[in-house]
């Protein structure tokens, strides 16, 4: 009896664990095939766009060639002090993948949704 007790109690922790852990990690060019899902995005900050309204994290290349977008609306713009030195790093950022102008694009609206995973891009000089 007191083993189906607690077995009853911990199903929901273990439910729980299991959820959290079962968000996928995807590579920003694939994040359109992710729509309407929790995910963590990862990519290269090719471009910050600072508007009046937003900022734009424009993943891979600038606009209008980004392959996934992380918005900063200027309510929580000063949460992340140090956009400027994002450019060029690698970067994971997680929540809910959504669409504008039917281009993938995660809202961040607390840090912890924005980790920087590696140092800037490097890149490989041309032979000739």
């Amino acid at each position: 009896m007191k083993s189906m007790l607690l077995l009853f109690l911990l199903a929901p922790a273990v439910l729980l664990a299991q959820d959290t852990n079962s968000v996928q990690k995807i590579p920003s060019a694939q994040a359109k095939d992710h729509l309407e899902e929790n995910a963590v995005v990862v990519g290269t900050i090719a471009e910050i766009n600072q508007a009046e309204k937003l900022v734009r994290l424009n993943f891979e290349q600038p606009f209008p060639k980004q392959t996934f977008t992380a918005v900063v609306f200027a309510s929580k713009t000063n949460l992340f002090p140090n956009f400027d030195q994002l450019k060029g790093k690698t970067v994971e950022v997680s929540g809910k993948i959504t669409a504008y102008h039917e281009r993938p694009q995660i809202v961040l609206n607390s840090t912890n949704q924005l980790k920087v995973v590696g140092p800037p891009a490097t890149r490989v000089p041309e032979v000739k």
